[in-house]
């Protein structure tokens, strides 16, 4: 039977006006209401009420971590086919991490929908990161208890894909230079160098144009009010060549032994017919 309860075990019309509207923004219709009044329940509120009939979020939270870790895993193993495994957990453990989370249910306004002590909401708990944190766990324990994997995993990457895709696999999701030095090692076995092609402008306030090779390819480029800002954009840039087929036939190449010394002569050619640039 579909939306079976609809309606909280103990009637309370305001409250579950509230729960309705939580729906619709997180897109997901429950059959029980009353696992999402749980999961959106601070222990603080059930103390002060003296109620002890009812449960609050953390078991929910304690189920939900576990379902946003395999949603998270599943979807990064898809979405990032040439990553290694550690990058591959360097990517996870930004995206289930409390700031990350916390992030995510600041940007959806989770902390207006959970009940609190008056205690707890006095002293700011509608924003403290561990509690919204908790708190979307939580309710992804309850879409996983109420709709099952596919449901939660839903309501996961309704509000965090973009957050997955955009970090690069590395907890300081702005080093992007020291990114692009691991995946270069790994994949090419050498580093990238940058390169200053232009810098335009006024001795005060210049422009630096840069582009970064990898042995002979090179791999994107950018600009930037300084030669460090100008790196860092460029190196974020060539994140991109990662998940392309180029790279994967990197991967796929297997080694055929030492290859013979080249003669000087050889060594004389054009180097402009044999370098080659990503995405040409």
């Amino acid at each position: 039977m579909l939306f079976f309860r609809r309606k909280l075990a103990v009637r309370d019309p305001a409250r579950e006006k509230v729960l309705r509207e939580f729906e619709k923004k997180a897109g997901y219709r429950f059959k029980n209401i009353n696992l999402l009044n749980t999961a959106l329940t601070h222990p603080s509120y059930l103390h002060e009420k003296q109620i002890k009939d009812r449960s609050h979020y953390e078991r929910m939270e304690f189920l939900g971590d576990s379902v946003l870790s395999l949603v998270v895993c599943s979807h990064i193993y898809t979405v990032f086919p040439h990553y290694s495994e550690g990058s591959l957990s360097d990517i996870k453990s930004h995206v289930v991490s409390e700031k990350a989370l916390a992030i995510v249910a600041t940007r959806m306004e989770l902390g207006k929908y959970i009940l609190f002590g008056t205690g707890e909401a006095g002293t700011g708990g509608r924003r403290k990161a561990s509690i919204l944190a908790n708190v979307f766990e939580s309710v992804v324990g309850a879409i996983y208890l109420d709709g099952g994997f596919e449901q939660a995993s839903r309501y996961i990457l309704r509000f965090a894909a973009d957050d997955i895709v955009e970090h690069p696999p590395d907890r300081e999701s702005s080093n992007y230079k020291g990114i692009l030095q691991k995946m270069s090692q790994d994949f090419f076995g050498a580093d990238p160098h940058y390169r200053v092609v232009t810098e335009k402008g006024p001795s005060h306030s210049p422009t630096f144009e840069i582009e970064v090779w990898v042995k002979e390819t090179m791999l994107g480029k950018s600009t930037g009010r300084s030669k460090k800002d100008a790196e860092q954009k460029a190196a974020k840039k060539c994140l991109e060549f990662f998940k392309s087929e180029e790279a994967l036939s990197h991967v796929e190449k297997k080694p055929q032994g030492k290859k013979k010394k080249r003669r000087k002569s050889a060594k004389k050619m054009d180097s402009g017919s044999e370098e080659r640039i990503f995405g040409q």
